[in-house]
């Protein structure tokens, strides 16, 4: 992964010590699989450990921290991954590329939750649920999956309900595929769920995802593409349509090469392509701090900022001031404030405050929404 010229690892200018200490609710590093990019906060323990990856990472695990990021980091990579293989795959999609248009914005919404499915399926289904991570790297780490809770030592209680359980195949990333396109889970369904509470654990999390992941994705490909689109609030979580037969294609075609990825350590021959600038916002549109990088593009007074972008824009902000920078009754002012969401009061408090040393080269266009 690390070696892999197709992607690259970009730091961040934000100090992650202040999701660490649950100040922030969420980690902030951000996401673009159109940038070839994995993104991590340049104060963290993952970019500590890149910086002596060949020493004891025990070292720098102190809350499973590091663990946790290297997984995310997997995980990150492999939608970028599966990025690259369906601009190569199915170049007509201009995936890579764009422009995001009306009569387009539906195949970007399917190929990027083409994506999801690659990196929940190839890490967590085909990797972690293979083994025991604690065993695998002997350093105490309490971590078993990363996305899902779902376990090959569990596949007996799984195959009571569904006897032809197997995800160890490459048509299983056809029917995960599937479920975030449509919702609907093959194999079992409310009355299975109700009598096993291990198929419960597992499959509310995934049913309650695919959801997530189509409005999530409906909202940032409208919000990047090229000419004003917008959804209705009850289609953003609606079935994406894969009846196209370039869509099942695709699909199968994927899975091929991402089990031939994870199983078999193969490329499958892709090869990495030329590209042209990937798709961006417009520079005109008012930036929405559920998609723009708040240490590129500043707060606009004189527009009206909606509730949750402003939300976004101050989370972002308070990630890219030096946690050390503050005295530790003004870190607890400041983590009161942000549960109240008390925007402007968090703002004061982190004026003048020391920054994060800013790094090169950060994108405009960022998801950190979650």
């Amino acid at each position: 992964m690390l070696s892999d010229p197709l992607v690259r690892f970009a730091p961040r200018a934000i100090d992650q010590r202040w999701h660490y200490e649950r100040v922030l609710p969420v980690t902030l590093a951000g996401f673009n699989p159109f940038l070839r990019s994995v993104f991590y906060a340049s104060n963290s323990a993952f970019s500590r450990w890149l910086a002596d990856p060949h020493g004891s990472a025990r070292d720098y695990n102190e809350g499973d921290h590091l663990v946790r990021e290297v997984l995310f980091a997997v995980h990150d990579y492999l939608h970028c991954w599966s990025a690259e293989a369906i601009a190569m795959l199915a170049p007509w999609t201009r995936f890579d590329t764009g422009p995001i248009l009306r009569d387009n914005i539906e195949d970007f919404v399917f190929c990027q939750l083409l994506t999801e499915a690659a990196a929940t399926v190839g890490l967590d289904y085909w990797y972690l649920s293979t083994f025991n991570l604690a065993e695998q790297i002997p350093i105490g780490t309490t971590l078993v999956n990363l996305t899902v809770n779902y376990h090959e030592r569990y596949v007996s209680e799984y195959r009571r309900f569904c006897p032809d359980w197997n995800a160890q195949r490459p048509g299983f990333f056809n029917d995960l595929a599937r479920f975030y396109c449509s919702g609907v889970f093959e194999g079992f369904d409310v009355r299975d769920l109700r009598r096993s509470p291990r198929l419960l654990k597992w499959l509310s999390h995934e049913l309650s995802y695919g959801a997530r992941q189509r409005e999530y994705t409906r909202l940032w490909m409208s919000y990047l593409a090229a000419e004003e689109i917008s959804y209705d609030p009850r289609e953003l979580t609606a079935p994406v349509s894969i009846d196209a037969p370039w869509k099942q294609r695709l699909i199968h075609e994927l899975g091929l090469v991402m089990f031939a990825k994870i199983k078999e350590d193969s490329d499958s021959g892709l090869s990495s392509r030329a590209r042209n600038e990937p798709p961006e916002s417009p520079r005109e549109r008012p930036p929405d701090f559920r998609f723009v990088n708040a240490n590129v593009i500043p707060l606009m007074p004189e527009v009206s900022t909606p509730r949750e972008s402003l939300r976004y824009y101050v989370l972002q902000r308070v990630s890219a001031t030096a946690f050390d920078g503050l005295a530790a009754e003004v870190r607890q002012t400041l983590s009161r404030a942000l549960r109240r969401e008390e925007h402007e009061e968090v703002l004061r408090l982190i004026e003048g405050a020391e920054r994060v040393r800013p790094v090169r080269d950060e994108p405009r266009d960022l998801f950190v929404l979650n």
